[in-house]
């Protein structure tokens, strides 16, 4: 008998040709076949894996809710359970991913092994997540990430690698043109010290963009994330950084971790959660931190 009261999956149908929409329903036949219940929803909207997640922590019993997605595609069903979680405590969901986007970093870091195996041999394991807690004229907002959360040059060139088809030659006319019409970020320390940077990023899992490499190892429960900081230098040094990332995939290695990490921003910015984008008001305190094992997952 299946621990799950449903499989409910929730795909966007324009997600790279309909391939979607393709993906989610031979799961689902595999998992009928099985004798499991498994219902299909549609997305029809920006943000609509969102509410449709949150709505079925409150309607089904224990479901298994699986994003047929990329990256930001699960980005926002995690949060719509999140927020389901703290709304309902009583709410039991489940979460995992099928790949279906271009990108699908996370999956990469984090599959064990095939997903239909997992839903039906394996026993549900609790994954960290960071949160963003955003501060301002008395209001806060909090969004999680299930993979990583970043100002500057990194996560736009990782938005950028994630749209395309990639070969070497590709890869590096991306990383020049952003590299050559980029401005830094000015980000606010704690101790109130304003340092320029090129690239922050807060990372729960150690690939981005499919070649960005934050170190080997992958541990969704440690209860601490990576911080990849590059202090503005000159243009020249941070395309070599960056060839050297792409094309010898050193990677960023012995990155510091942490628990939690206070900043602000002098004016308005970008910020990414796993790729979506969402503005940073300028004078609003940040604070990134582990949401240690709060989210059941199967991969």
């Amino acid at each position: 008998m299946s621990q799950y009261s449903d499989i409910y999956v929730i795909y966007n149908p324009l997600s790279t040709s309909g391939h979607a929409e393709q993906k989610s329903t031979r799961l689902a036949e595999r998992l009928r076949k099985r004798g499991l219940n498994v219902q299909l929803q549609a997305t029809q909207y920006s943000g609509h894996a969102e509410t449709l997640a949150y709505e079925a922590c409150f309607k089904l019993k224990s479901p298994l809710i699986i994003s047929a997605s990329g990256d930001g595609g699960y980005n926002e069903v995690v949060n719509g359970v999140m927020r389901a979680k703290i709304d309902k405590p009583s709410s039991n969901p489940t979460c995992a991913v099928l790949p279906t986007g271009n990108a699908n970093d996370h999956r990469r870091s984090v599959r064990k092994r095939p997903l239909t195996w997992a839903i039906t041999h394996s026993e549900p394991e609790p994954m960290d997540l960071l949160q963003l807690s955003i501060h301002k004229d008395g209001y806060t907002l909090i969004r999680y990430a299930h993979s990583y959360i970043g100002l500057g040059l990194t996560t736009h060139i990782a938005a950028k690698l994630n749209k395309e088809t990639l070969g070497p030659i590709k890869e590096i006319s991306i990383v020049g043109r952003a590299v050559f019409s980029y401005h830094p970020v000015a980000i606010t320390q704690k101790d109130g010290r304003t340092k320029r940077y090129d690239s922050m990023v807060f990372a729960n899992i150690p690939h981005m963009a499919k070649m960005l490499r934050m170190g080997n190892k992958s541990d969704i429960n440690n209860g601490s994330f990576r911080v990849a900081a590059i202090p503005h230098r000159s243009q020249f040094w941070l395309f070599r950084v960056f060839l050297n990332v792409l094309l010898f995939v050193f990677g960023m290695q012995k990155l510091p971790q942490k628990e939690v990490y206070h900043f602000s921003v002098p004016q308005t910015e970008q910020i990414h959660l796993d790729g979506e984008v969402m503005q940073l008001p300028g004078g609003a305190e940040a604070t990134v931190s582990i949401s240690r094992a709060v989210l059941p997952v199967i991969r």
